[in-house]
């Protein structure tokens, strides 16, 4: 896959998102948002176990995984799961961006950080780069 747009296409099969945030609103924001995308299917997870388990079963194509979390964070939960899957394409997004955090991000095998609140069109960009360089990316966006 090269971007969401393509992705998207009627052509190609849908994206598959997995959304990591231990807030509900949040959730539901994030997947009224990629779900307004054409072909684009998510699922969700409240915290870092559910989601290890949730990548594992689903190998999703995208992540959006929130950093601060009950039990095991963000950093941590990237970690497991690009240890497990160095291909896998992690987008943070939280409200906490302190360089330090941020940079223990990327450290875990994060692509990229969007700030809270997040927009459609910050959305739609960090994905367009995350899909269309995977290996790039690490130093996209403010990674």
């Amino acid at each position: 896959m090269h971007s969401i747009d393509e992705a998207t296409s009627t052509a190609q099969p849908a994206l598959t998102c997995l959304i990591v945030d231990d807030s509900a609103f949040m959730r539901l924001r994030l997947r009224l948002m990629m779900e307004s995308l054409e072909r684009v299917s998510t699922s969700e997870a409240a915290n870092g176990t559910e989601a290890i388990q949730e990548y594992s079963r689903l190998k999703p194509d995208i992540v959006l995984m929130d950093i601060i979390m009950p039990g095991m964070e963000g950093v941590e939960t990237v970690k497991k799961i690009c240890e497990a899957d160095p291909d896998a394409r992690v987008i943070m997004i939280s409200s906490l961006s302190h360089k330090e955090k941020i940079a223990e991000a990327k450290a875990a095998g994060a692509r990229y950080f969007i700030p809270k609140p997040v927009t459609p069109e910050e959305l739609r960009k960090a994905m367009n780069d995350v899909l269309s360089s995977p290996e790039t990316n690490r130093s996209a966006g403010n990674l």
